[in-house]
């Protein structure tokens, strides 16, 4: 039996609720997953505490006694292989057990990575999780399902780890389930990465592959926010058979919120879901969009997330599997999570979001992706009406920081001076990753913007390479 959070092997594991209407919602946490950390013990904002604090919050709430608990399985090196090179594998398996100064020289080389006697382990156990709660969802033995894992996944490419992720856990997950597990009848995946950082990884493992709808929402800032290159422009659309079938949301801007959120959903995602009709959904589940993040600078809040998800469940009969990627505001990431599972549990009504409205930017963000995606999604191809897009957020509220803004939630003051310090000290490169957004003064925000209107296109590359 595994480890459960500061509560040890209670007996709420393996049990759910006996009501008759409630979904079964499957859980996974594992403690050994906390053993990959920093080597010198230092503070980083992807650090163990991020899991055992949303199992507490969990638990809190009695989410736990109403789900499935799943033990944590070390993925196979075979179901790993299909999306990373054999090199690649050997490297995170071995990398535990080799030299400490080995190790450090090893980290020292890739981008924002640090590795430890635990790394090893961390990752293989947060791969076959997510494995483990994608194959039951496709079973159909549990509705839907949280796997609350670290390391993340997201940027880990096919050669390369790197931004914090070791193994990419969606991509091997949805891999496993369309070339492992073919009698499962799962032929197309929607995969969701709604985490700040655009999903390099993933976009890359399935760049012609028509049975993978991939769809990234992120901060992007024409290249300057990280992974600081262009793969997340919303010209990326996929090649060959699978053109079309990328799918880039890319944010001009920080500050990006639920009304924002929103309309892209409404606009962009969930018409195209329409059309693909998934058998399954797998979301990148990355908390670092939400409120107080100090790597995000975004505002999306508990209940913006709670609509996100509950308007996904309309697709794949509700078979959705939810991965942990970023987030590094604790309560933030606690709160979000949370609200996340009462949504899987359907634990309650989802109201309608106030009536707040998107920057001009998301504006023309949006019309950007439905101009080009058009061509494979007709139902793209109508303009989206003056009067839905006149519909926006004052402008200077992209003007002032979050240190300055009244509006900002008491979530943003949660964030330490050593944190800070913490994370400009760990993360590389910092100028890329900005801690908090950077609009200070009109005449900057002005000229910014007159770049913006019509992007640099001959900058973005031709394609991203396996």
């Amino acid at each position: 039996m595994m480890e459960v959070g500061s509560s040890g092997g209670k007996s709420n594991c393996n049990r759910m609720s006996d009501a008759k209407n409630e979904r079964r919602v499957g859980l996974i946490y594992d403690q050994r997953m906390c053993k990959h950390r920093t080597p010198y013990g230092d503070d980083h904002p992807e650090k163990p505490d991020r899991i055992t604090v949303i199992w507490n919050k969990l638990e809190l709430a009695g989410i736990p006694q109403r789900c499935v608990i799943l033990n944590a399985k070390d993925a196979k090196d075979e179901y790993i292989c299909a999306v990373h090179s054999k090199n690649h594998v050997n490297l995170i398996r071995n990398i535990s057990s080799k030299e400490y100064s080995k190790r450090n020289r090893i980290a020292s080389k890739l981008n924002s990575i640090y590795l430890n006697e635990g790394s090893s382990e961390s990752a293989y156990l947060a791969a076959g999780s997510v494995i483990e709660v994608a194959e039951k969802v496709a079973k159909g033995e549990l509705n839907s399902a949280f796997a609350i894992v670290r390391p993340p996944g997201h940027h880990a490419e096919y050669d390369e780890a790197m931004g914090f992720c070791l193994f990419n856990n969606i991509a091997i997950a949805a891999s496993f389930l369309l070339d492992q597990r073919p009698e499962l009848g799962i032929n197309k995946i929607l995969i969701v990465d709604w985490d700040v950082h655009h999903g390099n990884g993933t976009q890359k493992a399935f760049w012609s592959d028509p049975r993978v709808l991939f769809f990234s929402v992120h901060r992007h800032e024409f290249g300057s926010f990280y992974p600081a290159n262009f793969d997340g422009f919303y010209t990326m659309v996929g090649e060959g058979p699978g053109a079309g079938y990328n799918i880039n949301v890319p944010w001009e801007n920080g500050r990006c919120g639920d009304a924002d959120y929103l309309a892209v959903w409404d606009h962009v995602l969930v018409p195209v879901a329409k059309e693909f009709n998934p058998d399954i959904i797998l979301v990148s589940a990355g908390f670092d969009a939400a409120v107080g993040d100090p790597l995000g600078g975004c505002r999306l809040t508990p209940h913006g997330y709670s609509v996100l998800l509950k308007k996904l469940m309309d697709f794949a009969q509700g078979r959705i599997v939810l991965a942990l990627e970023g987030g590094y505001n604790l309560d933030s990431l606690a709160n979000s999570a949370l609200a996340c599972m009462e949504v899987l549990l359907e634990d309650k009504p989802i109201s309608e979001l106030s009536e707040a409205y998107p920057f001009e930017s998301t504006w023309r963000v949006i019309q950007a992706v439905r101009q080009v995606l058009s061509a494979y999604w007709p139902t793209l191809a109508d303009k989206l009406p003056t009067k839905l897009t006149d519909q926006k957020a004052p402008p200077h509220i992209l003007l002032s920081s979050s240190e300055s803004d009244d509006e900002d939630d008491e979530a943003s003051k949660i964030i330490s001076k050593d944190l800070v310090q913490a994370i400009e000290d760990v993360v590389e490169p910092i100028s890329k990753l900005k801690i908090e957004d950077n609009h200070d003064n009109e005449d900057s925000s002005a000229t910014k913007d007159q770049n913006l209107e019509d992007p640099p296109t001959k900058r973005v590359p031709t394609k991203p390479t396996n």
